[in-house]
């Protein structure tokens, strides 16, 4: 057989056609281990020698454990235990709890207990036997630490090369897992070649890929199976087909039908005595018994795991025996995985001890006063062992829960600390100032602008600058939209930008509890660098001080952006009058901010992380509106309310009449919501309260929202310290 055809299949449609319940995407590139294990034998002629011979060596050991097989009434033990870390690539949301399933039913499919073992074709169900091969969650990383088995790597690498990793497999230092002693599984959100990009938009895209044994040497790095997030399906045991199949090929599996590329048409054998000469059976599943063309016998093994098949139930004896030849082989190294050494070093056996380590997530890390956030450990403390918090600010303020909800009864921007303890120590880890609370009433009065034109950028916006020490968010002192001279932007262009970066500038706290009709404008400006630049930006919304954004219906893409203003140039963008395009969201679209007390907007952009340097985008003359429920004119006419002097160099008198019987809360607040004033004030005699802002002389020069609330009914005034 052609060795190098032989490779053409290896992984091949590894997605969602191993699935019992679904047809394989069209689109999915069935030839991505090729692809892989060609670019390693054209930049090292060397591999495909030491692959020939790994493959030569392993061919032998294989036709002698058959041949002892054949005299054996089943699969010899021991069972081969072999310890997995799954690696999630970038933000993904997958649930531990996915790849749990995952081992459990790639067990089973090992194992011959999946729950459609019954219906297997009695042609071949009596050559299912158990593997004795299983999988296990490592419980112990290389330095000892304790584990899951699922790594979320913190970093924007979701997009993978088969020429140039992005993360490199395993790392290196302290994330670096050893090949000989992990099955290293990557999940990742695309998979590039020297012929597919990422981002996928459209057409065709990779599924996955893995390596034979001896394509690298013993301990690579690259020894390990990568897998596309989009093909994790999670909710049947059948899904679980589609990682034992590429385990399959990681254990020096072939597909049944040989070393064509699933034309349909084309005989192919694998060399395994039990699996008969086959056509593949693309995302199909026709009868086991007469048909087949390519084996004297005319049938086929269609439901066989390492076919094309719609109904993949099994594995073959044969096959059984090579998986298990190639466990046993120091020629590819695997043989030290399930050792009871590396099972113990793993924390596979029982009894081993690890250090705990304290790791925490919260739902949202900003949020308004009295509004709940939800704590949740991520800790690994081992077979026993707990968790104690610190929440500064909350309530509560400790707990040893591993999920806590937590209150904040004042603004403010505060830590919390959480401890993992088992018997091998504790380890602690602390995030300072992680929470900001903000004040979800107050804020700035409407009509409402941002026009950029001052000496800086206004104290109320808040940049973000996702990637520190590259561009972000600044004022743009030469070029503005509307007629006006300066805007804020971000210099793309500079030969200091980098690909991938992520940055926001957010408004402050606006409260629109007694407020409708809300429109919101701006200006834009922007160009692509490269017609093939796939940048980000999104107009987004927060009801919640920032906790939780949606964004905003109708925003441009980049796409629109740039058709509409400055195209695309490899110059240096800077926009002429022209260039300058007005987008405005009408009040319909913007229903869900009605009457809501704390809401906040952002302006947010992402640079191509493949293509890399993108070009600039400016934004200016933000305009937000809205029409005021003419409740609050009433009752600030009956309360006969005024301010006085405003402005004021130093303090202001607040007068206001309620009934006797009632008190008025009053606050001053910022233009970012914080509190700088509270006080409870009752009425004289004749239902008169006079109250003195800025008594102290505290208040620094800006703009402040005074609030008065009497019986729930709440007036706001502005007043302006100079």
């Amino acid at each position: 057989m052609n060795m190098k055809k032989q490779l053409l299949l290896i992984l091949g449609a590894t997605a969602l056609c191993f699935s019992s319940i679904a047809q394989r995407d069209p689109n999915l590139v069935p030839c991505a281990t090729y692809d892989a294990m060609d670019e390693v034998f054209k930049n090292d002629p060397s591999a495909k020698v030491r692959y020939n011979k790994v493959q030569a060596q392993m061919e032998l050991e294989y036709q002698n454990e058959m041949a002892k097989v054949k005299t054996a009434a089943k699969v010899a033990a021991p069972i081969y235990t072999i310890p997995v870390v799954f690696h999630i690539m970038g933000p993904q949301v997958v649930s531990d709890q996915v790849f749990i399933n995952f081992i459990n039913y790639v067990n089973n499919d090992y194992s011959a207990t999946g729950s459609d073992v019954s219906t297997i074709s009695p042609l071949y169900s009596s050559l299912y036997v158990d593997a004795e091969i299983r999988f296990a969650l490592a419980q112990k990383d290389p330095n000892g630490n304790c584990t899951n088995g699922i790594i979320r790597h913190d970093n924007e690498n979701i997009y993978w090369s088969q020429t140039s990793p992005a993360y490199n497999y395993s790392g290196s230092g302290t994330n670096k897992w050893p090949t000989n002693k992990y099955l290293n599984v990557y999940i990742v959100d695309c998979i590039a070649s020297s012929t597919y990009s990422c981002p996928v938009t459209s057409g065709a895209y990779i599924g996955g890929y893995t390596y034979l044994p001896g394509t690298y040497a013993t301990n690579a790095a690259q020894d390990a199976i990568v897998m596309l997030r989009n093909q994790l399906a999670q909710n049947d045991p059948h899904d679980s087909r589609t990682i034992s199949h590429e385990i399959g090929h990681w254990l020096n599996l072939s597909h049944i039908f040989g070393n064509n590329n699933c034309t349909g048409t084309s005989c192919g054998d694998d060399g395994i005595t039990d699996t008969p000469p086959t056509q593949c059976h693309f995302s199909t599943c026709p009868a086991s018994a007469g048909g087949n063309t390519c084996d004297a016998s005319g049938n086929a093994n269609v439901e066989n795991i390492m076919d094309y098949s719609s109904c993949p139930k099994m594995f073959t004896q044969g096959q059984i025996t090579k998986m298990r030849t190639a466990l046993a082989s120091s020629t590819a190294g695997r043989n030290n995985l399930w050792s009871p050494a590396n099972l113990l070093a793993t924390g596979i056996t029982s009894g081993y001890t690890c250090t705990p380590v304290a790791d925490f997530d919260a739902n949202k890390v900003n949020n308004c006063v009295g509004n709940t956030i939800t704590f949740t450990s991520a800790s690994q403390v081992g077979t026993s062992g707990g968790v104690s918090w610190t929440f500064q600010g909350g309530t509560p303020a400790t707990s040893t829960a591993t999920s806590q909800a937590v209150t904040y009864a004042s603004p403010g921007t505060y830590s919390v600390s959480l401890t993992a303890t088992n018997t091998a120590g504790s380890n602690t880890m602390t995030k300072t100032s992680y929470i900001t609370i903000l004040n979800g009433v107050g804020g700035p009065t409407l009509p409402s602008t941002y026009d950029f034109q001052g000496t800086t950028l206004p104290s109320s916006i808040t940049v973000t600058n996702g990637n520190a020490g590259s561009v972000t968010w600044v004022q743009n002192t030469a070029t503005g939209g509307n007629s006006t001279t300066k805007s804020i932007y971000i210099n793309n262009a500079s030969a200091t930008s980098t690909g991938g970066h992520i940055d926001i500038f957010e408004t402050p706290v606006y409260d629109f509890s007694n407020t409708s009709a809300i429109t919101f404008s701006y200006y834009y400006a922007y160009a692509k660098r490269l017609a093939t630049q796939a940048d980000t930006f999104k107009v987004q919304y927060s009801l919640d001080c920032g906790g939780s954004w949606s964004n905003v219906l109708s925003t441009p893409t980049t796409a629109q952006m740039a058709a509409a203003s400055g195209g695309t140039t490899t110059t240096a963008f800077v926009p002429t009058a022209s260039q300058w395009i007005l987008k405005s969201y009408i009040s319909s679209l913007l229903n869900t901010l009605n009457n809501k007390p704390s809401v906040k907007f952002r302006f947010w952009f992402k640079s191509d992380a493949t293509v890399g340097r993108s070009n600039n985008i400016y934004i200016d003359q933000i305009n937000i509106t809205g029409s005021i429920a003419t409740g609050i004119t009433e009752l600030e006419k009956s309360m006969a309310l005024s301010i006085y002097p405003n402005p004021t160099a130093s303090s202001a008198t607040l007068d206001f009449t309620i009934n006797g019987n009632e008190q008025a809360k009053i606050n001053v607040v910022d233009i970012m919501g914080r509190v700088m004033e509270e006080n409870t004030k009752s009425s004289d005699n004749d239902g008169h309260v006079n109250y003195t802002i800025n008594r102290n002389g505290d208040l620094a020069a800006g703009v402040y929202i005074v609030n008065i609330e009497v019986n729930n009914q709440r007036v706001s005034k502005k007043i302006i310290i100079e």
